[in-house]
């Protein structure tokens, strides 16, 4: 089968197709059974329609009614001749009923005979012998012509004799016309019995595989995962089970189209094909080759049968994940790529297919949290986790309703005085039953759950509620740093929404900081610089986070008109043990007084940190040494006191 792509239009389209073809074939039967019963007058009784049998059995019926010393039939083939289809004399004898009907066509009298509807007897022959010439028709073509020599006696013969010929070669038409349809459709009901069959067959490998791959799709594999479980329930050998999903695909779907996303999917689809279908002997399987199949989205499914030990399963999963973390062009973009997986194992981590499916997807999600590009086998532990993680899908979705999210600030201190002059908004969930939780243990379950953008836009709302209650005038307010979602960069009116919330607070826009990390803007470099574009428009400030971390060039910094630098907390860390990381540090601060760009040093943990930071130039920092994330109450008291915050003296 083809692997092109289908649309649930098509899918119908070839459905309706189907059930034409199946009507077709029911009433192309019914039109033959009729035709069985009428040709079957002149027709043998097995149901062969040969025109033989029904030229023999026309002589025969004749010669019941005349006797004849010679007798033929001549029929019309496609081409409007008339050709001798069977030629019988008495006593076996040559005759020469042939040549006195050629000696008719000749002088145009059996061309006369033709449009004579009853017994025409012709003069033929020097010794004064007749031609009887009879047209075999229906009543709108003609089929051909019956000839004899009659005895003399014969001609003239009684009129019914002579009526019952004409019936007789009347129905003999239609009996021949009957086995030219008979036949005719015949073949029609074959072509359409091999039609039906084939389109059959294309609409089962439609339902039972995914279009956009032409991989078995989860209905197939989740039928042939559970005979596979039935031919090894004998436990002479198992079932390995590997689930496995790319790595940040939602990100890529987010900045460059799902069209780029299809495009990703059918790559992997590709390599990870390539890869299965090569001859190994070192999976440790004895059964049918690995079946790779697409479960829906990102994920992916493949079954090893008849293990024998986990070794060979070890071999191929490490190279299903060094095959997937490469380097591949979609739709003109560079993308790297990663995946994780899960392994469940027939018969000890489950005895139904659901089951597995379900112990393979947790070892999935363990591998995802454990820092993806890996593998995980199912324990017994995971179960509780995963359970765990479905209950917060539940508990997410009314947490905004119910009152339960939370803003804590990090403060973001000025170097040279000490002072703070903004801060980090980091969002926590106070959940009710575990408590005050991280935005590491649920945020990429609101982008699962599409409910960043409502988050988001909560977030942006409270911000703006907090900086309201500072005394003081608006533009004396200090700036918050907002982080921004890859999904919410894909926002139509992001920049508008924005700038509404904060005129509906009385909040002049500059004092919001949207923050996006260098990844997820290298992800899409021309969308971040026209999202960029429009939140400066309407007077935002913009940052980029983690600084360090996503290879941004000198060149695409220079296109985004961002206001701050953020510098990845895994360069100020080591800041005063490691030369490397001092070099790079001042590198960005050089590259960003280029840009004529501020700085912000996160992570900062200790007075050598800020010394040098300060001596580098950088103009900000945040980090423990200055202040954990606090609530807004805390972060105001530092404010409306004018905290300052200066290290040690060296």
């Amino acid at each position: 089968m083809s692997p092109s792509y289908r649309t649930p239009e098509d899918f119908e389209q070839l459905q309706e197709r189907i059930r034409y073809l199946e009507q077709s074939l029911e009433d192309n039967a019914y039109v033959m059974d009729v035709l069985s019963s009428t040709t079957a007058i002149f027709g043998d009784t097995e149901g062969n329609r040969c025109p033989d049998v029904i030229v023999r059995n026309t002589l025969e019926a004749v010669r019941r009614l005349l006797a004849l010393p010679e007798s033929a039939i001549y029929l019309l083939d496609g081409d409007a001749s008339f050709n001798l289809a069977q030629h019988d004399a008495e006593d076996d004898s040559p005759g020469d009923l042939p040549d006195r009907v050629e000696q008719l066509i000749r002088q145009g009298t059996f061309s006369w005979a033709l449009h004579e509807n009853h017994p025409v007897f012709l003069p033929a022959g020097e010794d004064g012998g007749m031609v009887l010439l009879h047209v075999i028709s229906t009543r709108t073509r003609v089929r051909g012509m019956f000839a004899a020599r009659p005895g003399r006696d014969e001609a003239p013969r009684h009129e019914l004799v002579m009526s019952a010929l004409t019936l007789v070669l009347f129905n003999a038409a239609y009996a021949l016309e009957s086995a030219d349809l008979y036949h005719l459709m015949e073949r029609r009901q074959q072509a359409l019995q091999r039609i039906t069959e084939r389109q059959s067959r294309e609409l089962l490998h439609h339902m039972s595989h995914d279009s956009l791959t032409n991989l078995p799709n989860r209905m197939l594999f989740s039928d042939r995962l559970a005979r596979a479980m039935e031919r090894h329930a004998n436990g002479s050998s198992h079932v390995a089970l590997i689930l496995l999903d790319l790595d940040n695909f939602k990100r890529l779907n987010d900045a460059l189209g799902h069209r780029a996303g299809d495009e990703l999917i059918r790559k992997v689809a590709t390599d990870l094909s390539a890869l299965l279908e090569t001859p190994r002997g070192s999976t440790g399987g004895q059964g049918a080759s690995p079946t790779l199949s697409r479960l829906g989205g990102d994920e992916f499914g493949i079954l090893v049968e008849g293990i024998q030990g986990l070794e060979g399963v070890v071999r191929l999963v490490t190279e299903i994940v060094r095959t997937t973390a490469v380097e591949r062009t979609v739709a003109d973009h560079p993308v790297l790529t990663s995946c994780s997986a899960g392994i469940a194992v027939f018969p000890y981590d489950g005895d139904e297919p659901d089951t597995l499916l379900s112990n393979a997807d947790a070892a999935m999600y363990d591998a995802k949290e454990r820092g993806r590009n890996g593998f995980r086998f199912y324990t017994q532990d995971l179960n509780s986790r995963t359970f765990r993680h479905f209950r917060l899908e539940t508990d997410l979705g009314g947490a905004i309703e119910d009152d339960q999210l939370r803003l804590h600030y990090q403060p973001k201190i000025e170097l040279a005085t000490g002072r703070v002059v903004g801060a980090e908004a980091l969002i926590r969930w106070d959940h009710p039953r575990l408590g005050m939780l991280p935005p590491g243990q649920f945020m990429e379950i609101a982008e699962d759950m599409t409910l960043i953008e409502q988050i988001g836009e909560w977030v942006l709302q409270q911000a703006c509620r907090d900086l309201a209650s500072l005394p003081g005038t608006a533009q004396a307010l200090p700036h918050i740093a907002i982080n921004v979602s890859a999904r919410q960069l894909r926002q139509p009116n992001l920049a508008e929404e924005f700038f509404a919330i904060t005129e509906e607070h009385g909040i002049p826009a500059d004092r919001i900081e949207l923050e996006l990390t260098e990844s997820v803007i290298m992800d899409d470099a021309d969308t971040a610089a026209r999202v960029f574009q429009r939140l400066r428009e309407v007077g935002m400030s913009l940052a980029v986070d983690d600084f360090g971390t996503g290879h941004a060039s000198l060149t695409q910094l220079k296109q985004l008109p961002a206001d701050t630098l953020k510098i990845d907390r895994s360069f100020v860390m080591d800041l005063e043990k490691s030369h490397e990381d001092a070099k790079i540090v001042r590198a960005i601060v050089v590259m960003a007084r280029s840009l004529d760009m501020q700085l912000v040093a996160e992570g900062v943990e200790t007075d050598a940190q800020i010394h040098l930071l300060r001596e580098f130039g950088c103009d900000y920092a945040q980090g423990f040494r200055y202040s954990r994330p606090v609530p807004f109450d805390e972060l105001r008291e530092m404010i409306v006191n004018d905290v300052r915050m200066l290290p040690e003296p060296e």
